[in-house]
């Protein structure tokens, strides 16, 4: 999962931008070492229908950021990597108004004439919500808003039904869950990091999050154990457990 494709214009929104040249890096790694995939693939895999072939990744970028636009867009389609991108519908052409008050800097969102681009190059548009707000603290007709009216704000965009739903800041709860079902979207990403399997939620589905401090090496790693921590220690703790694991049912 990405946010911003650009270098940071300060130390805390740093986390959320990834430089363009290592985002370039990553997509040439992922489409010679794993299967990039599309979510509507994975949940095809869930149903049964289809097998995931092995190593199948997913990539998505929240917020629709005009460089995701300018940096991603040309190294998917170099790739031929699938991606969706996660709109915010009241927000399109403007900025991200919402990290302003955590004291980050102005930024601008993609356009109405961006994302239609995206589109039609085969990037699947999801939705953020109407106004990126945290859906838990809502009440249930402005949640039913944010969830079921973004989705038609972006279908009429489009002409065409969408799909794919990301909670705002990962917060969610039971009832914002239940909200997006039955909204019609088929599935929902959440930012716990960890694995997707058969038995995952699609409506809470997993991500690994990318930090602008992450190299390659950190990259792997993180695809590699499904986590957000890229610390140099995970490997040994992890091996180490496994060591253990094996000692214990030997003794």
């Amino acid at each position: 999962m990405y946010h911003i494709l650009d270098t940071g214009c300060s130390g805390q929104e740093a986390k959320y931008c990834c430089l363009p040249e290592r985002f370039a890096e990553q997509m040439a790694w992922l489409s010679e070492r794993c299967q990039p995939v599309s979510l509507d693939r994975i949940l095809e895999a869930q149903t049964g229908k289809i097998p995931l072939p092995p190593n199948a990744v997913a990539v998505s970028f929240d917020d629709g950021f005009a460089s995701t636009f300018e940096h991603a867009m040309p190294v998917l389609e170099k790739y031929r990597i699938p991606a969706t991108m996660y709109i915010v519908a009241n927000r399109i052409g403007g900025d991200n108004d919402w990290m302003h008050s955590r004291g980050m800097p102005k930024r601008r969102l993609m356009d109405a004439g961006q994302i239609r681009e995206m589109d039609a190059a085969g990037i699947e548009i999801g939705s953020h919500t109407l106004n990126h707000v945290r859906l838990p603290e809502t009440g249930d007709e402005q949640m039913r808003r944010e969830i079921g009216d973004s989705k038609t704000s972006l279908e009429e965009l489009l002409a065409k039904p969408v799909r794919h739903f990301a909670y705002p800041y990962g917060l969610y709860n039971q009832a914002t869950r239940d909200t997006v079902e039955r909204a019609g979207y088929a599935s929902a990403c959440s930012t716990r990091s960890g694995f997707n399997n058969a038995t995952t939620d699609r409506f809470l589905l997993r991500r690994i999050e990318v930090f602008g401090s992450d190299r390659l090496k950190h990259f792997r790693q993180k695809l590699k154990f499904g986590t957000n921590d890229a610390a140099w220690y995970l490997p040994l703790q992890y091996y180490s457990g496994r060591v253990l694991s094996r000692l214990g049912r030997r003794g």
